[in-house]
């Protein structure tokens, strides 16, 4: 609560407009991978200077080693709760360079207004190319530039995250991350894990980009990151019943794709902390559906 408590303070004072200054820090995903002649296990994700993602073969296409920005901000956050742990500060200026190269690598749409990190290889179970953006790795990166300003007290790392929240509210088909879902003439929001038009639509991804919202709102009392929240929330309720697949199953996605045991299990976590967060009896009802012995 501390933690949170200091946060909030910090962002409360911090002015509207910043300049970023992130012109010393190296561009690019270059991929330089181990030379150990042991191959890691498939979603690896090795530490090295910028964190690699051991992909081998999906769908028969090589992927390979690859810099994915997700992982990049999660192992950004990793290091910032160690620092949290033990105030060994290795761990800060781990996390804070991996959060700069984040801010480094955002690529920049709709004439400046808004940023979002790219994928640099293709992803064939969407068929995207590479090039490919989504609303779980943004929301996960806002996260981690959250607590390089926390650490910092830089403002460059705010003026990142709000240009992060504005790709929210831009369509998928103009790069943003935002897409309409249509149901008897009522529009609904969605922000897509996997960005393109007509997506898959995956349920854990979207859940927990909502989550991440609403911790960044609770934070900041961000308005946009609030509003944001609560329009996406209104579109899980309305469409959380069409991934009941009966028998204590879940899908993973709208293709009908049935959820692991991995994310069937993500599903039910999601949905209790919902219920929690939310008192809306419909996370409680569907929890209790996919909750198995």
């Amino acid at each position: 609560m501390r933690l949170l408590g200091l946060f909030c303070i910090l962002l409360l004072i911090m002015p509207g407009c910043i300049n970023l200054k992130t012109d010393d820090f190296p561009k690019g995903n270059t991929i330089s991978p181990p030379n150990d002649a042991i191959i890691p296990k498939k979603y690896s994700v090795i530490d090295s200077d910028i964190p690699l993602t051991y992909y081998g073969k999906i769908d028969g296409v090589e992927i390979g080693y690859q810099i994915a920005p997700h992982n990049v901000a999660m192992k950004s956050l990793e290091a910032f709760y160690k620092y949290h742990d033990t105030g060994e500060e290795s761990y800060k200026r781990r996390g804070l360079y991996l959060a700069d190269w984040l801010l480094a690598n955002a690529t920049y749409r709709g004439a400046g207004n808004f940023v979002v990190w790219e994928y640099n290889y293709p992803w064939p179970p969407y068929n995207l190319k590479s090039g490919w953006t989504g609303s779980l790795n943004q929301a996960t990166i806002i996260k981690a530039l959250s607590f390089a300003y926390l650490y910092s007290k830089d403002l460059k790392y705010i003026e990142m995250i709000n240009k992060s929240l504005n790709a929210f509210e831009v369509d998928v088909k103009n790069g943003g991350l935002r897409i309409t879902r249509e149901d008897e003439g009522i529009d609904y929001v969605w922000y897509p894990e996997y960005a393109k038009e007509n997506p898959p639509y995956v349920l854990n991804g979207f859940i927990t980009v909502l989550i991440r919202l609403r911790e960044y709102y609770l934070i900041t009392t961000d308005k946009k990151a609030e509003k944001l929240y609560l329009e996406g929330l209104e579109s899980l309720v309305h469409y959380l019943p069409d991934y009941d697949a009966g028998e204590k199953k879940s899908y993973y996605d709208a293709l009908g794709n049935i959820a692991n045991n991995h994310y069937h299990e993500m599903h039910v976590a999601q949905l209790c902390s919902l219920y929690e967060y939310t008192k809306n009896p419909i996370f409680k009802e569907y929890k209790e559906k996919w909750e198995r012995e």
